[in-house]
């Protein structure tokens, strides 16, 4: 194969489905690979000269360059440790679906929203059958390995190029602090109790160009989740049983089933800053397109702190992804406390129900969509986030840079797959397919009036109920909390 410069694996699928059939490559066919305009990347979104830059660098480092950017000792939103109360697994919201708590529509759609369309529907199988081989908490046996294994840097470095040579996106590494894991289980409320202390974050790419062609909320936006969640399992998985094997305790954490709440770790091992979409930790390379696992260990291992790039003067100033959000649940106001964390909170039961009941489409990833930050145009993306992070006083003009070169907008040359959807089981053309572009006028429509609801823990479900039982959410009374709500220079002021 004369694009690729290493070896490679072959895998073949036998079909009854009418394709067109590709010719050999000629014999005598000459290529001069890569030209000017390959390497300069004309015709794609890698460069050729990103290839010659990476076999220069580190595995452990990974394709993009995370080193550049500020670290410092806290994350850029407050965190008030003390004052989280963690939640049981029975509080996550689409849990609370599953048990009614959103309504009968939402419950019956809970089991099929994201697999609506019959590519995610044949990636759940593989999803769910890893769960039983993602870990456990038990100590493993002795090896004699452990002595050549006790240099926490050395491990941290071994690990991160494991994920990259395995195909993870980005990695970090924090310490998996109490409060960040779930307090009981959804099934039978069974306490859980905090064990490893430490916790390797992996990001995985839902694919920009896929995203370039579709809305964000047609029929594709559901199976690019599954797929950056199935490749996550697979990853920390086959990490996982590795580490076992060296004699160390391991569990990986995937969308199946996790112990642990991945936006705050995600946001202290170092990968991104909490954005105006609220429950979303934004990368600066990848934008919000992401998706994460977790794998936790006693392995010793070296933290990353987390990063300063700017991006909470960036999103006070954009409203993009309020903009755009289809059922107004991404807030145009200021950040507020939740739950002891300093974050522009969404209506999670505006954002839960449109997912769920999204009925020309498979889920939402609107927000993800249109986010300034979603780029993959290497060369253009580092050199307008370098100007950011070092000149404030541009971020405003690339804001409106960003709508006023269309980006948000449909690419119909990305558009590869089929509009359909899976009804019991049988795949079926859809009755309607969500086909939006940018609208630049809905700030005006949409702010004044915007009413949002959260619903901290005296709201949520008590502790010890299980999916059995219904516990309906208390709209009034997440309004008045929303309303209520502590402003973060009111808590800053009471820390001091």
């Amino acid at each position: 194969m004369p694009f690729l410069n290493c070896g490679f694996a072959l895998a073949a699928v036998s079909t009854d489905l009418p394709l067109e059939i590709d010719l050999p490559i000629a014999s005598n066919a000459s290529l001069d690979w890569p030209d000017s305009n390959a390497y300069m990347g004309k015709h794609g979104t890698r460069p050729g000269w990103a290839q010659s830059e990476a076999e220069l660098r580190p595995l452990h480092l990974g394709r993009y360059p995370m080193e550049i950017l500020k670290r410092v000792p806290e994350p850029t939103t407050l965190i008030l440790r003390e004052e989280i109360i963690r939640n049981s697994k029975r509080a996550d919201l689409f849990t609370r679906a599953m048990a009614g708590d959103l309504g009968e529509k939402a419950k019956m759609q809970r089991m099929r929203f994201a697999t609506k369309h019959p590519l995610a529907f044949a990636m759940t199988p593989l999803i769910r059958n890893m769960v039983p081989m993602q870990g456990t908490y038990e100590r493993s046996k002795p090896a004699n390995l452990k002595s050549q294994l006790s240099d926490p840097q050395r491990n941290a470095e071994s690990i991160k190029a494991l994920a990259y040579f395995l195909g993870a996106d980005l990695v970090g590494i924090c310490e998996a602090e109490s409060w960040m894991f779930y307090s009981h289980e959804a099934q039978q409320a069974k306490p859980i109790e905090p064990s490893h202390k430490h916790c390797i974050v992996m990001l995985l790419d839902q694919g920009f160009e896929t995203m370039e062609g579709a809305s964000g909320d047609d029929w594709i936006s559901g199976a690019q989740s599954m797929r950056g969640y199935m490749r996550g399992a697979f990853i920390a998985g086959v990490m996982g049983a590795h580490l076992r094997r060296l004699g160390f305790s391991s569990r990986a954490h995937t969308n199946a089933d996790s112990d642990i709440l991945h936006i705050p770790a995600t946001l202290l091992a170092g990968l991104g800053e909490l954005s105006r979409i609220g429950e979303l930790v934004l990368n600066p390379f990848i934008g919000p397109r992401s998706k994460s696992v977790l794998l936790t260990t006693d392995l010793p291992l070296s933290f990353d702190q987390p990063i300063d790039f700017g991006l909470q003067s960036v999103c006070n100033m954009c409203l993009k992804c309020a903009r755009e959000c289809p059922c107004n649940a991404i807030p145009f106001g200021p950040k507020v406390m939740f739950n002891g964390y300093e974050i522009w909170k969404p209506d999670v039961e505006k954002c839960g129900k449109y997912r769920l009941t999204n009925m020309k489409g498979s889920a939402c990833g609107r927000c993800m969509k249109t986010c300034p930050y979603n780029r993959e145009d290497l060369v253009e993306s580092t050199r307008l986030l370098e100007l950011s992070i070092h000149v404030p006083s541009a971020r405003r003009a690339l804001i409106d840079f960003d709508d006023q070169i269309g980006a948000g907008m449909r690419n119909s040359v990305k558009r590869w797959w089929l509009d359909l959807e899976m009804i019991n089981g049988v795949c079926v053309s859809p009755m309607g397919v969500n086909e939006r572009d940018l609208d630049l006028d809905r700030t005006n429509k949409l702010a004044q009036n915007q009413k949002l609801a959260f619903f901290p823990p005296h709201l949520q479900p008590p502790l010890g109920t299980t999916i059995t039982s219904s516990v309906l959410l208390n709209r009034e009374a997440g309004l008045k909390a929303y309303a209520d709500a502590e402003k973060p220079s009111q808590a800053k002021q009471r820390q001091k």
